[in-house]
């Protein structure tokens, strides 16, 4: 069983790696081509080179999950410790995110911070997992708004994001296993695309920072909150 689950992993790294080349390359020409490089493109191809970017941006995603999935499973992540302003590094990451709220007239805002933290953590890693969180919350919010604070009103020597929504809400069923993986809410699976493991790999990279994760809500339909915690300089 052990040889087959290493083969399993093998084969499994080996495919995404064949996958994600050719589909950077597609995205790569699907650009050059929105950009004009080529020339003038009408509205029409225009539309459809983004169409053919967005899609296969998904599927390197997709990839680029699974390959860390074996990561971790391998025990193989490492990571790059820096010192890092943290709101600095969220406030990027919800400016980013802004077009994908608009789209569906949502507020994405990061409140006032009244202090700035200093943070020992590997900036691309949890840049994943802030992003992470931030676009499930942006994807289950039908209406209404998406915040994020940071406190240390907990603990002076920690440091608490938490992102609330006003979205579809979790069931108390599903949060004891929320974090685990390939877990998905049932009645949304069919509506909204994923693969049950962005929670999953958030939970072991902040985990490999010393920090947890957390999820509430007062149930289906009345949004929910996630929070990490971090030690801070």
């Amino acid at each position: 069983l052990t040889q087959l689950d290493r083969i399993k992993s093998e084969f499994l790294s080996f495919a995404s790696h064949q996958i994600k080349a050719p589909m950077s390359i597609i995205k790569g020409y699907a650009t050059l081509m929105i950009d004009g490089t080529y020339g003038i493109v009408n509205p029409q191809v225009k539309e459809i080179g983004d169409k053919i970017k967005k899609s296969t941006d998904r599927i390197i995603t997709f990839v680029d999950t699974f390959l860390d999935l074996r990561r971790i499973q391998e025990g193989k992540v490492e990571y790059q410790y820096d010192t890092v302003d943290l709101g600095q590094l969220i406030a990027s990451i919800v400016g980013e995110l802004q077009t994908l709220a608009q789209a569906k007239h949502i507020t994405l805002m990061l409140a006032p911070m009244p202090r700035m933290w200093k943070v020992s953590i590997d900036a691309q890693r949890m840049r994943q997992v802030f992003q992470n969180i931030l676009e499930n919350a942006i994807k289950y919010t039908d209406k209404g708004s998406v915040i994020v604070t940071l406190s240390d009103d907990i603990d002076p020597h920690q440091v608490e994001i938490q992102v609330t929504d006003t979205g579809r809400g979790l069931s108390t069923s599903l949060i004891p296993q929320l974090f685990e993986q390939f877990t998905r809410d049932a009645t949304i699976a069919k509506e909204i695309a994923g693969t049950g493991l962005g929670l999953y790999i958030a939970k072991q990279i902040v985990t490999g920072h010393k920090g947890t994760i957390w999820a509430r809500s007062p149930g289906l339909g009345k949004g929910s909150t996630f929070g990490i915690v971090l030690p801070h300089l």
